[in-house]
């Protein structure tokens, strides 16, 4: 119960400050070290869970293991991230042409930080109709932060983000409820305890458990934007403000992978793996491939970017494929911290350019160097650039994928990897290159470069350390 408290605590507190604190300038501050303290606090109380394999026990329903630990903390990295740069963000939002209400600037912090304590909630779920519920929950709270700007285009995304990925949830409730009704083939009274539906797995009514599990994955890759079913994610991830979209995409896009990789537990300890490991095998790899080609043709920056995440999220869901959460965990975090350093900086492009159109952003080199190269070199890490870290995640489940003999799949998604890596190169050079427009309007370059600079070395880093003993820590 004491671990509870921490943990609902700071964000609690932070969103009570949201809603009471007169100055945005002293929220901001505020809000940005409580989570970094929160962040030091979770070290502290998940240390002893990565030197054994007990779990941390916090409620009925609610507890966290190694795997979970390891992406609560990478969740709150790129939120504390994210809302550290919101700090300047606003400050030069509010100075603009069309400055943002303080109303709205208020309303951000209330839901984004509601939004962090449920992200963190579905990873200490290990019952199913807690899960959906948490899951449920992000999509509730997160649609306000793409209505920011209150504009026509940022409705129109917003009501697109919420009907979809609503309908999805309401698929995976019926995934969830099928299961339910598998287990009580298991026990009278059925159950959607993770735990016990793994230990009842053999007992499970099988056809129904594998009708539930379509439903379900449908459900939830539809709020992770796995194609086809990723058509609100671009304009989402677009309309909100940049540091809205970097927890959207390297916090949020994890959750419902998250969420798919507990089915696989369950399926996996059934001894009935092989169908869902083709469903995810599949998916995972036209997913690649689609967002790959929809790279070559784009308009605005951050959908650039929003488009390599559904790339990513491919990636990811072949990596649970192969049935190794290590390598998902690994592909998470790489893409999850160079991919927040490319929003925020994208969204100090344009502040500074007044625009998100490609077309319209030139020379970024020339008029804030530190900016054009911190964006070269994330772009590099996400499309897999050695030494970064996402380099040595999608080698290795390239290998894995070797070993099982999946030989199609790799040559579909080295296919999709370079094709991506040559579209994101040839828009790069665009916006590095060329004459800028003159009404550009830099804005302390060096500070709004530190957070990006210090993700883009955590990736740097991954791509140094990560080893075969290190990964199996994480092992199921």
């Amino acid at each position: 119960m004491n671990d509870l408290v921490l943990i609902l605590s700071i964000p609690i507190a932070a969103t009570l400050l949201a809603i009471f604190c007169p100055k945005i300038a002293v929220l901001s501050r505020t809000v940005s070290l409580a989570l970094w303290f929160y962040f030091a606090i979770l070290v502290y109380l998940f240390a002893p869970l990565f030197a054994s394999k007990q779990a941390i026990y916090l409620f009925a329903g609610l507890s966290a293991d190694r795997i979970a630990a390891a992406f609560i903390l990478l969740t709150v990295i790129i939120s504390a991230s994210a809302i550290t740069q919101a700090g300047i963000f606003f400050e030069h939002e509010l100075l603009s042409e069309n400055p943002a209400e303080n109303l709205h600037v208020r309303q951000f912090y209330i839901l984004a930080m509601l939004f962090l304590l449920s992200m963190i909630t579905v990873f200490f779920c290990q019952n199913l109709g807690f899960l959906w519920m948490s899951i449920e929950a992000t999509t509730l709270l997160s649609a306000g932060l793409v209505y920011f700007h209150r504009s026509q285009n940022s409705l129109e995304a917003t009501w697109k983000y919420f009907i979809i990925c609503s309908v999805g949830i309401a698929l995976a409730l019926l995934g969830v409820v099928l299961i339910y009704a598998s287990s009580q083939y298991a026990c009278s009274e059925g159950t959607l305890a993770i735990p016990e539906l793994i230990r009842l797995a053999g007992l499970l009514n099988i056809p129904l458990f594998k009708l539930g599990f379509i439903f379900a994955f449908l459900g939830f890759a539809t709020k992770s934007g796995v194609f086809p079913l990723h058509s609100w994610l671009p304009d989402a991830y677009s309309e909100a403000p940049a540091p809205a979209s970097a927890m959207f995409s390297g916090a949020l896009l994890n959750c419902a992978l998250y969420a798919i990789m507990r089915l696989c537990d369950i399926c996996r300890a059934s001894g009935h793996f092989a169908a869902a490991f083709s469903i995810l095998l599949w998916a995972g790899s036209i997913t690649v491939i689609a967002a790959a080609i929809f790279l070559v043709h784009q308009h605005g920056i951050k959908r650039l970017w929003a488009y390599s995440s559904i790339e990513n999220a491919g990636l990811m869901l072949v990596a649970i494929a192969t049935g190794s959460w290590s390598l998902f965990l690994l592909q998470a975090a790489n893409h999850s911290l160079a991919k927040t350093s490319l929003f925020l900086l994208s969204g100090n492009i344009i502040q500074a350019t007044g625009t998100k159109q490609l077309k319209d952003i030139r020379g970024v080199l020339t008029f804030c160097p530190v900016w054009g190269v911190l964006l070269a070199l994330s772009a590099f890490a996400v499309t897999g650039v050695p030494p970064f870290g996402v380099f040595i995640s999608e080698w290795l489940i390239l290998n894995e994928l070797m070993v099982m003999g999946q030989f199609l799949p790799v040559a579909i998604l080295l296919a999709g990897l370079a094709l991506a890596f040559i579209a994101v190169s040839v828009h790069l050079g665009q916006i590095l290159f060329g004459v800028p427009k003159k009404n550009f309007r830099i804005f302390r370059p060096t500070l709004s470069s530190l957070v990006p600079g210090l993700l883009l070395l955590g990736s740097l880093v991954l791509g140094f350390t990560v080893t075969p003993s290190l990964l199996a820590v994480f092992t199921p």
